[in-house]
């Protein structure tokens, strides 16, 4: 930021910050007013919603069930009817309370109205009622089978005309199925298949009525609930009886919910067992929408498909379904379709059926939102007349401050134009101003700090072209062996390092695969560069032929003559594969020893032996070491003390247990994996972006034979 602006902001802040402070106070104290009566309202109207929703429920519930209780008395009144019917025959005569039941022509159109068909998918062709007549279907049957006195099926006809007349409400189709294949159907339909309209294909035994699930019913389209109710001749049932409740009308007469909302969705649910001992909430109908909301259920449909009731809230969805399975009526606060809402239930009926509505929160605090919003609308008036009274304050003080400024930026701007030269690759850079002040002594710093910037900048380069250097220096790609999988990798912490490994074959011709990998003592430049120096001599002496115990010798005597006066040395450990003669060679010069992991045994195998660095003495002797080639599946790990040294933020070392275990969770990888989870693994238990030493880690692996090698 300029001096300018700096200057500015001062004056600013001296004019304008009393002013700014108090009107900002006025504004947060009535903000927060407005959120704690918005939230407190908000509050309140979901406390009263919730108990208001549960009670229409549970009234809902009450009035359900003496509905269903009329349905039920219907059923046993015709059961019992039906009974006598078949145990008289043609002597058969029905209560005289039944009798001259008729129809006028105010109850014709009542009933056309109630049986006009609503659903125009359903396309069954035209059909015609007669709410005279019953229908009587023998489905096959023989005369010798039938059941039912012949001829005398208007007997029952004032029966069922009476039930529709007391119930009108409540029945849509009264049906009977007998075991002899017969069935009868009120009112009687014509003009259409009788097996195109059956509810109840099962005759239901039972000596108390059974409700179905919500279904559609073919002819008008509508939702119905099914109660059946066995008919019984000498204790024995020979068959049931049956009336088609309209759900519409079981869920009608209330229309409070448009106090609340037209979003709430009402639905009937049924607990459906998920056969592990759970329970799922299944939708087995639910209100679609209508032009008009008249009633609280205008149209209930069954789902075409099986819909099951969810939350995001698991926890709370939970809840509420132990709240059905326990038979309990209830109002809970939980999400639906991305929206947090209230949840009020009805306590499960005899089939389980819970009736469900759900109205969302925004809805129900819509009012307290339409308050806060108003009160909101007064606060940003009173903030727009605040701000434009302080853009007046700072325009003046803007002005103020760009007439004072520039006698105090001359100066900053010449060590501006002075950095941007620097910046630039410009280091003879300098900069003339004059003054004792804080700009001046700046200026005198910034003079000294060129010459300085420019060493240090050749020296980073510098180091940059020796990291590409020795980047180099390391294989660049694994060699290829017959049978073996070799993979290794070097990770510096800084720039330079002292790890090393290498690959060299003495016959250029011959299978023979020496791998040697070193860490050379300290970091950085010095060790780098005796890195450097080693790997030059061991290959100059490999190329001069010699086992490796007479190549590590001549070496050391190399390194010795070079770090006699510093004091540096290297731990080396060298390898050859020898696979013409089934054997393994190595020389340790203080160096960690290799590990063999053997999957049958699932234990390490360490190649030991003795030798002191390279560097300490001139005149040592090494000593080769030998035993046979790796089995197949064996897992040869050459590895630096970075790998079971590192540390992390408590002192605990990462350790080579560790490092076992690793390999032997990947002993099925490829060798570039296993390198490379031990990478991962190495700074996962650090737990540090920065590694403290130098990583070098080989793994040669001895691959099984396929059937083409055999």
């Amino acid at each position: 930021m300029k001096i300018r602006f700096k200057l500015l902001l001062l004056l600013l802040t001296v004019s304008i910050f009393p002013l700014v402070l108090v009107q900002a106070g006025v504004l947060d104290s009535l903000r927060s007013l407005s959120d704690n009566v918005g939230e407190e309202v908000r509050r309140e109207l979901v406390s009263k919603s919730s108990v208001e929703l549960k009670r229409l429920v549970e009234d809902h519930a009450r009035v359900l069930s003496k509905q269903r209780r009329i349905v039920e008395l219907n059923l046993q009144q015709i059961s019992a009817e039906f009974s006598a019917w078949i145990e008289d025959g043609n002597e058969f005569s029905l209560p005289e309370v039944f009798l001259g039941s008729s129809a006028g022509q105010g109850d014709i159109e009542r009933l056309e109205k109630k049986y006009e068909q609503r659903d125009q998918t359903m396309m069954h062709g035209a059909y015609v009622l007669d709410f005279d007549a019953v229908r009587y279907n023998a489905d096959g049957g023989s005369d010798q089978n039938a059941m039912l006195p012949y001829g005398t099926s208007d007997a029952v006809l004032p029966l069922l005309k009476a039930v529709e007349l007391k119930s009108p409400e409540l029945t849509l189709w009264i049906r009977a199925v007998f075991n002899s294949g017969e069935s009868l159907t009120y009112p009687a339909t014509t003009g259409m298949r009788m097996n195109m309209h059956k509810t109840v294909s099962v005759i239901n035994g039972s000596t108390v009525p059974t409700w179905s699930l919500p279904q559609k019913d073919i002819l008008t389209g509508r939702t119905i609930l099914t109660a059946s109710l066995g008919v019984f001749v000498d204790r024995d049932a020979v068959g049931s009886v049956s009336i088609d409740v309209p759900l519409d009308t079981l869920l009608h007469g209330y229309n409070h919910l448009d106090v609340f909302s037209h979003n709430i969705d009402s639905l009937l649910v049924h607990l459906e067992p998920n056969g592990n001992g759970t329970s799922g909430v299944e939708v087995v109908a639910k209100e679609v929408a209508a032009s008009s909301r008249k009633s609280m259920m205008h149209m209930w449909e069954p789902p075409s498909t099986q819909m099951l009731l969810s939350s995001t809230d698991a926890t709370l969805f939970s809840r509420f379904r132990k709240f059905l399975e326990s038979g309990k009526s209830g109002v809970l606060s939980m999400p639906y379709n991305g929206r947090d809402s209230l949840w009020a239930f009805s306590a499960p009926d005899k089939r389980g059926v819970s009736l469900v509505l759900i109205l969302p929160h925004d809805d129900v605090v819509a009012p307290a939102n339409k308050a806060k919003s108003y009160v909101q609308l007064a606060i940003n008036n009173q903030y727009l007349h605040t701000v434009f009274v302080l853009i007046i304050v700072v325009v003046l003080v803007s002005v103020l401050a760009f007439l004072l400024s520039r006698r105090f930026t001359e100066n900053i701007m010449i060590l501006a134009r002075g950095v941007k030269r620097i910046s630039s690759g410009d280091f003879s850079a300098r900069v003339e101003v004059a003054g004792e002040d804080e700009v001046g002594e700046l200026a005198r710093d910034f003079n000294s700090m060129a010459p300085a910037l420019r060493e240090h900048i050749e020296i980073k380069s510098a180091l940059d072209v020796a990291m590409e250097v020795q980047t180099n220096l390391l294989p660049q790609h694994s060699p290829h062996i017959r049978g073996y999988d070799i993979y290794g990798e070097s990770r510096y912490c800084d720039e330079l390092g002292g790890d090393y490994f290498d690959y060299i074959r003495p016959d250029r011709d011959g299978e023979n695969m020496r791998i040697a990998i070193g860490d050379v003592s300290g970091h950085g430049v010095p060790a780098a560069m005796l890195m450097g120096s080693v790997r030059g001599y061991l290959r100059a002496r490999t190329l001069s032929g010699g086992q490796l115990d007479e190549i590590i010798s001549d070496v050391n005597s190399l390194v010795a003559q070079d770090t006699y006066k510093t004091g540096q040395f290297m731990t080396m450990l060298m390898v050859e594969l020898d696979p013409a003669k089934s054997e393994l060679r190595w020389v340790r010069a203080g160096h960690e020893p290799g590990l063999i992991f053997d999957p049958a045994e699932k234990d390490f195998i360490r190649l030991e032996g003795e030798g002191i660095v390279l560097g300490a003495f001139e005149d040592v002797e090494y000593s080769e070491n030998c035993c046979a080639d790796l089995e197949e599946g064996q897992i040869l790990v050459l590895g630096t003390d970075g790998i079971w040294e590192a540390s992390n933020k408590n002192g605990e070392f990462f350790g080579k247990q560790r490092l076992w275990d690793l390999i032997n969770l990947k002993k099925n990888s490829s060798a570039e994996s296993i390198v490379s989870g031990i990478f991962a693994a190495v700074q996962d238990f650090t737990g540090r972006s920065k590694q403290e030493d130098d990583l070098t880690v080989v793994v040669i692996k001895k691959e099984n034979n396929t059937p083409e090698e055999l």
